[in-house]
């Protein structure tokens, strides 16, 4: 009984004694408080230091300083130190002061669109307050000191000429916390009492060594989800809200390394993923693949594709349809398998009207099989359909999000989905025009496995990692100003330069002693300030000259060298003879043929053996003719008591069973097979009305095949293969419409729609169903004013012009005024050419004095002086050589032109 009472008295003793510790810490004792603990986990980043006078020291002897120092945020907080180190005594008392204290500079929303820093300095088992009537001493007449309570915590505000604050600073236990803002201390004080709301210490690991070296950068997604929702135009922007829903932090050391800031530590996830990377990655495959119009990339390379699945994005929201049906036939039936874990996201430049240019790439360990089941499920649904380009098989999803839906919302923004496949790797594009871009790169070596030595993209990326997110600033900043709303706009065009002084900044994510390991990377041109080349001004002189015995009458046109991958240029004379002239500008061969030529100039491979031959067409006669001027087996093709007006070329499935389908001055349409065959349906077909436009073979996504035919009567006609009426055909426009239509990319360029405009300016849009969806009239300043619809010979975009008396107004497609040009004449020839991105090109000959013009869509004239031309001009991009080639014609001459890009 003794021992029981005895246990109890020594209990007793502990429980007071503790009690009293903990009243004693509580209400007795200053407690000490970490600075992290007074920073919400939405800062936009916070930089933690306890070594900041030599951090500051060595970043303003660093190179890079002379780049940051341009950026007001860099520039006033070095002059707001210089003042707070005079307020304190100057000699260095700041220096003194902060030295082997935890310092922390935050950066925090105060603001819809707006961000303010809050300093903190830590002063440990010591009080600020000291420190802090150093400076209220000291204070200049010019600044007005004034006191107010929040919370019960007295609040410093040192306030300048006319009531404005300089700045605000408060005292919370053994922190003295300073900001220009006085919402941004507010809300320290309200974490600093409250228990409910999370700070940015609770959400760092607790094993999280202490802060050495120059200091660390932290960042939280939810940070990074504001400030992209404070900068964006728009606040509901995909990555802000995926970001908003992400548990994530990173806090990385911070090392000045030549040439580069290099910021290392943990990667603190909700998620358990192990980024250790795929041991059967093949990254020289991927290389191959990415385009070097590129402007951001996301990189997954994870041991599976089910640890790549664990990467979620909680932000979107699935259609159960669509879930479901992909479930049932192709998750559950293994499709995942045949994945090997690499996945690369790719954001590229903008082209025609496709604001959103996006690529993945995923690797796939059985090519044939994966896209055999893309096949099959493609199949049983109401849009089986595939189309080819370049050789290249490509099916079309209508789903929305298909990607998402299969990868866990991960790569949004695909409204529809073009899928092809390139040896192990799965193309998926959001448009068709996209997809097309990212196989001519393949084609002609503008990827980033044939990159020069001196490109930077390539070098963010390591095959090592198991995921990076990479941003190329010089190609992604134009879009990102156009994405920004008004009040950060300016501040990204005037600082733009500052800031592409960066070439890309990179953050890869490693697993390193079986923890994830964040890298950021930002390397820097040191010693180097941007500079804008102005491109207007070239005066250029051609770069090659072929003279012929006549007068040129049709070309230059530009077929491929199935050789040397080269341009080949076909030309005719006034005498009617036609000339193959190749890249070194030497007449490959020369033809005689019956008449002038009525077509363009197509390429077949008549031989199915990669070879190429020419296909044109005169008025009674088609002609094949080979490499060696010799005319292909049953060449020329004519039609008994026929004369054609238009031909263009089919091959319906890529299987070079081509189909030439002609239109005639009789009003006929005849489609002919590879042989020259007539086919039953077209024997013709009987329109009755002369044709203005080329018939042509049109694949619409999600509807199927179309044969288009136009009329003079102003009705656009429809068919399927069998040459039976489409619904809705004919189309009928009105009379007025004596121009050819034109077919480009709709909205978010996964539609084609039909555009045309009047002689009187009323311009229709109208779908592929027989609607008009789209009908106004143009402004006509005078009776005599003639409209004109140019499209991009690629159909990514087109332009509208008004062609007035003395002059000639430029609209786009919106009907907005871009530019007039002093220019008029019956007799200019007009071309458009669209290169994506900003490469837009308005190309004007003036065949009565000689002249030819180029001008961007600015209106600036991209020359000094005119280049030779007295009529149509053909002109080609090479990425891979930054230059345009222009060729021309004038008399007896092609001319060729070479002009930086």
């Amino acid at each position: 009984m003794k021992i029981w009472k005895s246990l109890l008295v020594l209990v007793a003793i502990v429980l007071c004694v503790w009690g009293g510790y903990w009243v004693f810490q509580n209400f007795f004792s200053s407690k000490n408080i970490n600075s992290l603990e007074l920073i919400r986990t939405d800062a936009v980043f916070v930089f933690e230091t306890e070594q900041a006078d030599q951090t500051w020291n060595e970043l303003v002897n660093q190179p890079v300083w002379d780049i940051l120092s341009q950026l007001p945020a860099f520039a006033e907080t070095a002059g707001q130190l210089v003042h707070i180190d005079s307020l304190s005594g100057g000699n260095g008392e700041i220096s003194r002061a902060v030295r082997g204290k935890q310092v922390t500079i935050s950066c925090h929303p105060s603001g819809a669109d707006s961000f303010d820093l809050l300093f903190t300095v830590n002063f440990g088992a010591n009080s600020p307050e000291a420190f802090l009537s150093g400076i209220k001493s000291r204070i200049p007449k010019t600044i007005r000191l004034q006191s107010r309570r929040y919370s019960d915590v007295e609040i410093l505000e040192f306030l300048g000429t006319e009531t404005s604050r300089k700045w605000s600073a408060t005292v919370l236990g053994n922190v003295l916390l300073a900001s220009s803002s006085s919402f941004i201390i507010e809300e320290a004080i309200r974490l600093h009492i409250s228990e409910d709301q999370i700070s940015m210490a609770s959400k760092l690991d607790k094993q999280l060594p202490a802060n050495a070296g120059l200091g660390r950068l932290i960042l939280s997604a939810h940070g990074i989800s504001r400030l992209l929702a404070g900068i964006s135009a728009k606040r509901e922007n995909p990555m802000s809200s995926e970001l908003a829903l992400r548990d994530a932090v990173v806090a990385m050391d911070m090392t000045l390394e030549e040439g580069r800031l290099v910021f290392q530590g943990p990667l603190i996830l909700q998620e358990e993923i192990d980024f250790t990377p795929s041991v059967r990655a093949n990254f020289p495959e991927i290389q191959k693949l990415i385009s070097n119009r590129t402007q951001s990339l996301a990189q997954i390379n994870l041991d599976g594709i089910f640890e790549a699945q664990k990467l979620q994005n909680r932000a979107f929201t699935p259609k159960s349809t669509t879930s479901g049906e992909i479930q049932t036939r192709m998750t559950d039936r293994g499709f995942l398998d045949n994945f090997s874990g690499e996945l690369y996201f790719l954001e590229l430049e903008n082209i025609g009207n496709q604001a959103q240019n996006q690529v993945l790439l995923l690797r796939t360990l059985e090519p044939a099989q994966t896209f055999a089941f893309l096949k099959e499920f493609r199949s049983g649904s109401d849009s089986d359909q595939s189309d080819f380009y370049r050789d290249s098989e490509i099916l079309f999803f209508p789903e929305e999000e298909f990607p998402a839906h299969l990868f866990g919302g991960k790569f949004s923004g695909f409204p529809q989905t073009h899928i092809s496949l390139s040896g192990e790797v799965l193309i998926l594009a959001n448009s068709a025009q996209g997809m097309k871009m990212v196989l001519d790169d393949v084609a002609i070596g503008n990827t980033w496995a044939k990159a020069p030595e001196s490109a930077v993209e390539p070098k963010s990326i390591n095959p090592a990692s198991g995921y990076s997110k990479n941003f190329y600033l010089k190609k992604v900043w134009e879009k990102w100003e156009g994405n920004s709303n008004p009040s950060w706009s300016a501040f990204l065009q005037k600082y733009e330069a500052v800031f592409k002084a960066f070439p890309y900044l990179s953050l890869k994510v490693n697993q390193i002693s079986g923890k994830p390991i964040a890298t950021l990377t930002l390397p820097y041109e040191g010693g180097k300030k941007a500079t804008v080349t102005d491109q207007t001004g070239l005066s250029l002189s051609p770069s090659a000259i072929v003279a012929l015995p006549e007068r040129i009458t049709y070309g230059p046109k530009t077929i491929r060298n199935f050789n040397d991958n080269t341009d080949d240029l076909v030309v005719q004379d006034a005498a009617d003879q036609l000339y193959l002239i190749n890249s070194a500008g030497e007449v490959v061969y020369s033809q005689q043929l019956s008449g002038p030529i009525v077509s363009e100039a197509f390429q077949i491979d008549h031989l199915k053996n990669g070879k190429l031959q020419l296909l044109v067409a005169t008025a009674d006669r088609v002609y094949g003719i080979d490499r060696l001027g010799n005319p292909l087996p049953g060449f020329p093709v004519a039609v008994k008591n026929e004369k054609f007006t238009h031909l263009s070329l089919a091959d319906y499935d890529n299987t070079r069973d081509y189909r030439y389908f002609l239109a005639t001055r009789s009003g006929n349409l005849w489609l002919l097979d590879r042989d020259g065959k007539e086919l039953e349906g077209w024997n013709p077909l009987k329109l009755g009305e002369k044709s203005i436009l080329a018939p042509c073979h049109i694949r619409v996504p999600g509807r199927g095949d179309f044969m288009v035919a136009q009329s003079d009567k102003g009705k656009v006609y429809l068919f399927n293969r069998r040459g039976e009426k489409q619904s809705g055909s004919p189309l009928s426009l009105g009379r007025d419409f004596s121009t050819p239509i034109q077919i480009t990319a709709g909205a978010g360029g996964n539609s084609l729609k039909i555009s045309a405009i009047s002689d009187t300016g009323e311009l229709i849009q109208a779908s592929f169903g027989g609607e008009i969806t789209y009908r106004n009239q143009l402004v006509k300043t005078d009776r005599d004013t003639k409209f004109q619809l140019l499209a991009d010979p690629g159909g990514l975009s087109q332009i509208i012009l008004s062609r007035q008396y003395s002059k000639t107004q430029v609209m786009d497609e919106r009907e907005r005024t871009l530019f007039t040009l002093p220019l008029a004449g019956d007799d200019l020839w007009f071309g458009y050419f669209d290169f994506g991105s900003d490469r837009q090109i308005l190309a004007v000959s003036d065949p009565e004095q000689g002249f030819g013009y180029l001008y961007d869509l600015a209106g600036n004239m991209l020359t000094t002086t005119p280049l030779e031309s007295e009529g149509s001009m053909q002109i080609s991009h090479q990425p891979t050589k930054n230059q345009y080639l222009i060729r021309t014609f004038s008399g007896k001459r092609v001319l060729e032109y070479r002009m930086p890009d």
